[in-house]
């Protein structure tokens, strides 16, 4: 089934209305007067609001979600800085490691040795000018 626009729908249901109306206001079609179409062919719009609300709102909750999820980062740094801190356990304890850092005795120095390119054979470094 082809998927149908808000407006598409709603422009085809004010059309079946007024000519309905305008042509045969007292004739039954599908067993269906003018008034019980009318209130049968309202559900998809009213459907279709539903569905906007609760986009809406859901648009309204992930912005909610997403600030308390930055306010929750903050609580948490807070509390890992405050570990770090701590004589008793500090950067290099259990609990600071098993929290997801790597603690102390663990980082590397950030220190790289780089390989040298070997030369090309054929190339001589005594020709260059």
């Amino acid at each position: 089934m082809k998927k149908q626009s808000s407006e598409s729908v709603r422009r085809r249901r004010n059309q079946f209305i007024a000519s309905w109306r305008e042509y045969a206001p007292d004739a039954i079609f599908g067993k269906l007067t003018l008034s019980q179409f009318e209130e049968q062919s309202n559900v998809p719009l009213e459907v279709r609001q539903r569905l906007l609300d609760a986009e809406t709102k859901a648009s309204g909750l992930r912005l909610e979600r997403n600030q308390a999820d930055q306010a929750f980062n903050k609580l948490v740094l807070n509390i890992a800085n405050a570990i770090r801190g701590n004589d008793e356990h500090g950067e290099d304890s259990a609990l600071y490691r098993s929290l997801g850092y790597v603690a102390k005795s663990e980082r590397r120095t950030g220190m790289t040795r780089r390989l040298r390119e070997p030369k090309a054979s054929g190339q001589d470094d005594t020709n260059a000018a």
